[in-house]
């Protein structure tokens, strides 16, 4: 089967929001959509991806809410080994990631009550959140792969962040970049002057 299209990992994202609505123990917890997808919306020509991410605001997530998806009637849910599935309307397979928060440097200003998200509107993490994350993470991967990736992201929303304007970081966002910095200069291929000049740090 072919991989999903950005407007097919859209209508997953948007469908999997729907049913968590209709679950009131999560209405009030906070939900955002970071990773891949978020980098696919902001550099259209950059790199695709194959699965939803979610940061959520749930306790003993994402156990409690992969549990709670799989035991719905006819639950368009699925576990496989290690990967979690969304079965879309047209029948693909979409492999959705649930984060807790407590795994990200901070709670994004994009998340927002899962009872709040409008129809047709995605709560995506920020470019300039999505950086952050990405320089974070880097320091914490534990293989080279991912650790290249995430540096290659970041470099990449870096230029692009920095083409539309000054990036200003709040001392939150420094602190997090500050924490994955050295592997991220290592290597993205750009000095530690070049990152440094790119977000304003002394």
């Amino acid at each position: 089967m072919s991989a999903p299209s950005f407007a097919e990992l859209e209508a997953a994202a948007s469908s999997v929001i729907d049913i968590l609505k209709t679950m009131s123990e999560f209405s009030n917890a906070k939900i955002a959509v970071i990773g891949g997808l978020g980098l696919w919306k902001y550099l259209r020509g950059y790199r695709t991806t194959e699965d939803v991410d979610f940061l959520i605001t749930v306790q003993g997530a994402p156990k409690t809410v992969k549990d709670k998806l799989l035991a719905m009637p006819s639950s368009p849910f699925q576990q496989q080994a290690q990967l979690f599935f969304y079965r879309s309307s047209n029948g693909k397979h979409i492999q959705v990631d649930i984060t807790p928060d407590w795994q990200s440097p901070y709670l994004p200003s994009a998340a927002v009550p899962i009872s709040a998200v409008r129809p047709g509107s995605l709560p995506y993490i920020s470019e300039i959140d999505l950086l952050i994350f990405k320089i974070n993470s880097c320091g914490l991967r534990p293989t080279p792969a991912k650790k290249l990736r995430d540096a290659t992201d970041a470099r990449s929303l870096a230029d692009d962040l920095s083409s539309k304007g000054l990036i200003v970081l709040s001392s939150t966002q420094k602190s997090a970049v500050l924490q994955g910095l050295d592997d991220v200069v290592r290597l993205s291929g750009k000095d530690r002057a070049w990152w440094k000049s790119k977000l304003a740090l002394s």
